[in-house]
């Protein structure tokens, strides 16, 4: 069964509708992206999440997420940034290729304001815009 398991941003939990602002995605090659705006206690920065080793990504509106049930543990997060643990992505709908070592890849939720991100990655980075 699915565990999320909260991943910390400059030292902070982040939980909300309001806390997480998709302002870009792209993708090169095997990297992935997301310039995200950021609401933090006491104030607010961009940063950009990158994730390398990129096999699969997903963005997906928020309520055709929670309408479709793509994810069980989706329900009881308690992150706006999270790694999930036993993921159904991984284990019965994305089928990884045979020549790569499926532990080397991690299953990786960002939710935003009106869109659920999923990342199937092998590590992620954060670096804070310079304004």
């Amino acid at each position: 069964m699915e565990q999320s398991k909260p991943i910390e941003i400059n030292q902070q939990i982040i939980y909300g509708r309001d806390k997480i602002w998709l302002n870009a995605l792209q993708q090169n090659d095997n990297i992935l992206t997301l310039l995200l705006e950021i609401e933090f206690e006491n104030s607010s920065s961009q940063l950009n999440l990158i994730f390398s080793g990129l096999l699969f990504h997903s963005s997906t509106e928020l309520d055709t997420y929670e309408k479709s049930k793509w994810s069980t543990s989706w329900l009881t997060s308690q992150s706006n940034f999270e790694q999930i643990q036993d993921s159904d992505l991984i284990n019965e709908r994305v089928k990884i290729r045979d020549d790569y070592n499926v532990q080397d890849f991690k299953h990786y939720r960002v939710s935003t304001y009106d869109y659920i991100i999923d990342v199937i990655a092998k590590d992620y980075q954060l670096e804070e815009v310079t304004k």
